[in-house]
């Protein structure tokens, strides 16, 4: 939680640290003429691809795209929280910050975070004691079944819940805490003769922790399996959220990002599992349906995510559901085979490590994936069968992200459906220019009526704010042609508004623009910062600028256009007339480009 910190100490504290120290902590930096070049802290790579600017105060990776100023790299390298990096090079650079002034309801979620954690961490540590107890031996019998060894146990913080009662409560009380606090934090309930009693007797217990390995809650197998439910989980709370939780996620961060991509399985054991057999960027999503809580999270790692879920998996279309959403939230999504009847543990165990790295480097892509389920559920016997599997396919295909993934897609739809190329690629079209509202969350992802207009006009939006932070002092020029509504893109109009802020304060200091930037869009400016000098002139700048007004009549004309046949068809002439008398406005506002 970021608080109140004013921006202009936010960009003392910048400009007071030596973002190559920082970094040099933690990556081999080597000169390369004005900047530093080394290995990505953030993704796999054998050659550099990762510089620093000592100028500019900020990184870029050219290979992952990971990019910002010294408080986004500590916020990513240890998984801090914008206060705790900000304190931390505050620390380092010999300046006192004010207490931070969070709103109440936010104070109070964060205090309540934190003492959860305190007392999940206490039970936890009750719950590991136990599993190396002479009570704990049925528990440690059922690990030892199931082939995970006591050092992944310790890794996963395993532990046992004794059958008896009050055993954990004692445990608290001598802890200095009452059984209204053991009930508030889910680790025991309240019978119905007022008795209170601990949630978790005679189980397995799986300490489930986020990110930073805070222990937020617990799950708890049954060892005896007449017993029910067979799998018991803390009840959800402000501070345990399944929806917003991976399972041994603080495990394998580091991985996922060295590999470049996540596998997803559903358990607790098919990840344990994975990471014993040496396979570490494993997480487990904690039910059948991904979130898109989980996907924001995972995004922050890695943005290929593989999904090996039980052959057998129930609920297969809330699993294709979250596949969607997880495309839909930018990822490139493959799907492992695994033979019908076996779990990833199971599998990893009877098949072992080489069949199981095949297994993931053969996952097939989503679309191919949902499109053999669609076709053995709904078939395609029929020319009204294929369309139905097409159409429902058609989504996903419009979110491949480039060219030549889509043209792909296309082709492997037509070999799934046995459809032609003209007629997938004819549905795609209509689908695009239709502009569908109602799949997913479209209004930030899903593609609309002119993907390929937009996309160019993104990048001659790009373009000018690439030429404003290396030439600020034509910034009277882009206010004069429109200034920020030149930006159809929110993240470009937001970046823009503080640009112009800062400049108007006294010329542009890289320190001061990304005191002032939200996190997510210091990324962008990092990529402008780190590519190529345009060693631009006012006609480069001038070209631009009326190039974004160029596709912007054309993208209001195609609109209208699309609205005046939908009133048309309704019959809405007053409506007609009024598209039509747009139309002539805009035609007769300039002349349209290419």
């Amino acid at each position: 939680m970021r608080g109140f910190v004013p921006g202009g100490l936010v960009a003392e504290v910048l400009d007071r640290t030596d973002i190559v120290a920082l970094i040099g902590e933690h990556v081999r930096l080597v000169k390369k003429g004005q900047r530093y070049v080394g290995l990505c802290p953030f993704h796999q790579e054998r050659t550099p691809s990762f510089t620093v600017s000592p100028e500019k105060q900020f990184f870029y990776c050219f290979g992952c795209g990971t990019g910002g100023d010294a408080l986004k790299f500590l916020i990513l390298r240890e998984q801090l929280t914008f206060r705790e990096a900000l304190q931390k090079l505050a620390d380092r650079a010999g300046v006192k910050l004010p207490e931070a002034r969070l709103d109440p309801a936010a104070l109070q979620r964060q205090r309540e975070v934190e003492e959860a954690s305190r007392i999940n961490e206490l039970a936890a540590r009750f719950f590991t004691a136990q599993l190396r107890e002479a009570g704990g031996e049925p528990a440690r019998q059922y690990l030892e079944k199931r082939g995970i060894t006591p050092e992944i146990a310790s890794k996963f913080g395993l532990g046992f819940a004794p059958p008896s009662r009050g055993s954990l409560l004692q445990f608290l009380q001598r802890q200095g805490l009452s059984s209204e606090e053991a009930l508030r934090y889910g680790l025991a309930v309240r019978c119905e003769n007022g008795e209170v009693v601990e949630r978790f007797r005679g189980r397995l217990i799986f300490p489930i922790s986020d990110a930073r390995g805070r222990v937020r809650g617990f799950g708890g197998r049954a060892l005896n399996d007449t017993a029910q439910p067979k799998y018991l989980n803390s009840p959800e709370a402000p501070f345990f959220n399944k929806r917003e939780l991976l399972y041994a996620l603080f495990q394998a961060r580091d991985a996922i990002r060295a590999a470049g991509f996540a596998v997803i399985v559903e358990g607790y054991l098919d990840a344990i599992t994975a990471h014993q057999f040496g396979f570490c960027n494993v997480v487990a999503s904690l039910g059948t349906s991904l979130t898109r809580e989980q996907g924001r999270l995972l995004l922050r790692y890695a943005g290929t995510a593989v999904i090996a879920y039980d052959s057998d998996a129930a609920g297969a279309a809330a699993t294709l559901r979250g596949l969607d959403l997880l495309q839909e939230l930018g990822f490139r999504v493959r799907v492992v085979s695994i033979p019908r009847g076996k779990d990833p543990d199971e599998f990893l165990r009877t098949a072992g490590r080489e069949a199981w790295e095949r297994a993931v480097a053969g996952a097939v892509p989503f679309l191919e994936y949902k499109g053999l389920f669609l076709a053995e559920k709904k078939g395609i016997g029929t020319a009204a069968e294929k369309m139905a599997v097409l159409q429902a396919l058609v989504p996903n295909l419009a979110l491949l992200p480039t060219v030549v993934e889509r043209e792909e897609g296309i082709q492997a739809v037509s070999r799934l459906t046995g459809l032609n190329w003209e007629i997938v690629r004819g549905e795609l079209d209509r689908f695009l220019e239709k502009g569908q509202k109602s799949w997913l969350n479209t209004c930030k992802t899903a593609k609309n009526k002119h993907v390929r207009l937009k996309d160019a006009r993104r990048k001659a939006e790009a373009g000018v704010l690439k030429f404003l932070l290396e030439r600020p002092d034509f910034l009277p020029r882009v206010e004069a042609a429109g200034g920020s509504e030149l930006f159809s893109d929110l993240q470009h109009r937001r970046v823009y508004a503080v640009l112009r802020e800062v400049t108007a304060r006294g010329g542009l200091h890289p320190p001061s623009l990304f005191a002032q930037l939200d996190e997510e869009d210091k990324g962008i400016v990092a990529t402008l910062l780190a590519e190529q000098s345009l060693e631009g002139t006012e006609a480069l700048l001038t070209e631009l600028i009326g190039f974004i007004r160029r596709r912007a009549r054309r993208e209001r004309k195609q609109e209208l256009l699309l609205d005046l046949k939908a009133a048309e068809e309704a019959g809405d002439r007053e409506k007609v007339q009024q598209i039509l008398s747009a139309l002539k406005t805009l035609i007769s506002d300039g002349k349209e480009g290419c």
